[in-house]
């Protein structure tokens, strides 16, 4: 993404794991990330960095309250008002998960669902720079929303609330249930929305990882003790496409590009 916050596109991504040094170790085999453990006052909450530039993070599925949150992976997409954008939401059918919260003065974010209950977050950046290398090697290039009903539907709330825009991907020739291809004023295309196939899990964000060599990658995840939900394969582009999932059962996509 842009150096500059663009309101509407992705800027950071969390995973929930019930045991974060063990989705430490997996992601730092896997994309050779380095994990920092911010400690205990931050709730063990765990930084991942490729060469020093920020990634994401690891937060602990286990609420206050002693729930424990499924394991999956969580897109913050870039807002102007925090405040504001919970409000839009809400209006627009959304409900609040977490309501808008200060991170020691470097943003300040909040975690909603949309109206089929698919969580996202949301963030205003004060000085922190969100993913540092989009889009290249071993770093996200990419959001995926699996729609449990057409795709643009589902869009609609997203481009009530953050502004982005949506449409047919050029290279769709589907005239039911197209698949969307996700922009905002100002950037590129970063994300798209699909209809979930049946027993895929939907609705859901999930996050796509830019790697070198699709094939490698999953064979090294299910050696660290991930799955292969999707196997490596072919997609416009060109490009070679997988979907995983870590241990604990997050789901996640791989994809080599050109």
């Amino acid at each position: 993404m842009p150096a500059d916050p663009i309101p509407g596109t992705p800027r950071w991504f969390d995973v929930t794991a019930p045991d974060i040094p063990a989705a430490a170790e997996f992601y730092t085999a896997l994309f050779g990330w380095t994990a920092t453990d911010l400690g205990p006052e931050a709730g063990h909450y765990t930084l991942l960095c490729q060469d020093g530039a920020q990634v994401a993070g690891i937060v602990s599925a286990e609420s206050p309250d002693g729930s424990v949150k499924p394991a999956l992976w969580l897109p913050y997409f870039t807002v102007a008002d925090t405040q504001a954008t919970v409000a839009a939401a809400v209006a627009a059918g959304g409900q609040v998960f977490v309501p808008p919260t200060d991170v020691s003065g470097r943003l300040e974010f909040a975690i909603l669902t949309d109206p089929d209950g698919a969580p996202y977050g949301v963030a205003r950046p004060f000085t922190d720079p969100g993913t540092e290398r989009w889009a290249q090697v071993n770093n996200p290039m990419w959001v995926q929303y699996a729609a449990a009903r057409t795709p643009a539907d589902a869009m609609a709330h997203y481009a009530a609330v953050l502004g982005l825009t949506y449409g047919n991907a050029a290279w769709e020739t589907a005239t039911e249930n197209p698949y969307q291809a996700l922009s905002a004023p100002g950037a590129g295309e970063f994300g798209g929305a699909h209809r979930a196939a049946p027993g895929e899990p939907a609705p859901f964000w999930s996050l796509v990882v830019r790697v070198a060599g699709a094939d490698a990658v999953a064979e090294r995840a299910v050696e660290l003790g991930g799955t292969i939900i999707e196997e490596p394969h072919d997609n416009p582009g060109p490009s070679r496409l997988a979907v995983l999932a870590d241990p604990a059962g997050a789901a996640f996509a791989i994809m080599d590009v050109g």
